[in-house]
């Protein structure tokens, strides 16, 4: 399956750059991990009024998200806010620890700013240990948040158009620095941190945390308890002997 490159980044960028100095996005990114190894990421987009007129139509209605449906996201109606403006939310689940490398890489893309995530889950007798380890980096100006490196016929679309794609880049990164804002929030059961993420600042995600394997403890119980019955009851026959 082609993976999503998800231009809703770029869609937001343009708003961002297209809308003024007063245009303003934030986007939160938060990845929930559970003890078993499963979990949720999920996307929320805030757009201040000028951006959301930018945009126009509803953005879970846009082709922007396409490939995102196609992969099994679920996308919220957008919801409007007091004062103008809307929110969107975006998430998906997944059930196993390996899936959240794949998760994430469909909602940032090969060239976003969330990359090299994974899930490290092991089982002990009475513990489980899950890490989540990754890089959340913006990049410079804010290039790798405006998703446009994540739609590779972009360029060739804007040089057959007269446009210089390079300008066109740089101009997206320097005014989504000032317009796009980017929150990162990873939940490791139930041990949580969050991040701001800004332009040049990349960030070293590790976070860590160890569950109970709450059905083990009652498993080893039972387990004592059959075997000292076992034993008694051998005691009882050799005595009887």
């Amino acid at each position: 399956m082609r993976r999503p490159r998800l231009a809703i980044w770029l869609v937001l960028a343009l708003a961002v750059v297209l809308g003024g100095s007063g245009c303003r996005v934030d986007a939160t990114v938060e990845a929930k991990v559970h003890d078993s190894g499963g979990g949720t990421v999920t996307a929320r987009f805030a757009l201040d009024r000028e951006a959301q007129a930018v945009l126009g139509a509803p953005l879970a209605d846009g082709a922007q998200t396409s490939d995102l449906h196609r992969a099994g996201w679920s996308i919220s109606p957008v919801r409007p806010v007091k004062g103008g403006g809307a929110e969107v939310e975006l998430s998906k689940s997944f059930h196993r620890a390996g899936d959240l490398a794949t998760v994430i890489g469909e909602l940032a893309g090969p060239a976003g700013p969330l990359q090299g995530f994974r899930l490290d889950r092991r089982r002990g007798l009475l513990r489980t240990s899950l890490r989540v380890r990754g890089t959340a980096d913006v990049g410079p100006g804010a290039a790798a948040a405006t998703g446009f490196a994540n739609s590779p016929d972009l360029p060739a679309r804007l040089r057959d158009a007269g446009i210089d794609p390079d300008r066109v880049a740089q101009l997206l990164a320097g005014r989504a620095a000032d317009g796009l804002h980017l929150r990162l929030v990873v939940d490791v059961a139930g041990r949580s941190r969050s991040w701001a993420l800004r332009p040049g600042a990349p960030v070293a995600v590790d976070v860590a945390a160890r569950a109970t394997a709450r059905a083990r403890p009652v498993l080893l119980v039972v387990a004592l308890l059959g075997g000292v019955t076992v034993a008694r009851r051998l005691r009882r026959r050799s005595t009887q002997s």
